[in-house]
């Protein structure tokens, strides 16, 4: 807007002093050619900073959506978990009992068992690839994984009947303690992206 003043103001000058001398007028046709150059070359630098900004802008939300969307498949994982486990208890306890409302059998729970264990190794890659630096989050993820291994080995114990129910119920309520620590390190990181 200044410019805009001081550009009209001194435009009037020169024109009264254009009448006068044309080799004057010739020279300020090219400093107004000029001075329009710079203009437009400011205004071409403005713009393409502004664009930068915009791109980094929107990578960095493209980013953060990444992450958040890899966050939910690591949350979505470990409720998967969470929802095998009661069910491998519910099974063999009903086994044990002999009781006829078993809605699972063995092959559909192992078929599960290795859904989620593969969902596992691919977790265990989203957090090496995505979240490097946050070893808090993999260990979680590596905890998990093994203590599904290792509940599912000791409910087959129990079904031919060398383990007890008691060690069972430990492995689950392990697990459990285990997918609420990752659910804990997800939430965290979570925070840490969008604040």
């Amino acid at each position: 807007m200044l410019f805009s003043v001081i550009g009209g103001a001194v435009g009037v000058v020169f024109v009264q002093m254009l009448r006068e001398d044309v080799n004057l007028a010739t020279a300020m046709v090219a400093f107004g050619t000029l001075i329009l150059a710079i203009v437009a070359a400011m205004a071409i630098d403005s713009s393409r900073a502004i664009e930068k900004r915009r791109r980094e802008e929107e990578l960095a939300k493209e980013e953060r959506d990444r992450k958040e969307r890899l966050l939910n498949e690591i949350i979505e994982w470990a409720e998967d978990v969470a929802r095998l486990n009661f069910k491998i208890y519910n099974f063999i306890e009903a086994q044990i009992a002999k009781e006829s409302w078993v809605e699972s059998s063995i092959g559909e729970i192992v078929s599960q068992f290795q859904v989620v264990e593969a969902k596992g190794d691919y977790i265990n890659t989203i957090v090496l690839s995505s979240f490097k630096g946050k070893g808090e989050l993999l260990s979680a993820v590596k905890a998990v994984n093994k203590e599904i291994r290792e509940l599912v080995d000791i409910s087959m114990k129990r079904l031919d009947g060398k383990v007890a129910t008691e060690a069972v119920t430990e492995h689950m309520n392990l697990l459990r303690s285990k997918i609420t620590e990752l659910l804990k390190e997800t939430a965290k990181i979570k925070t840490e992206i969008f604040s």
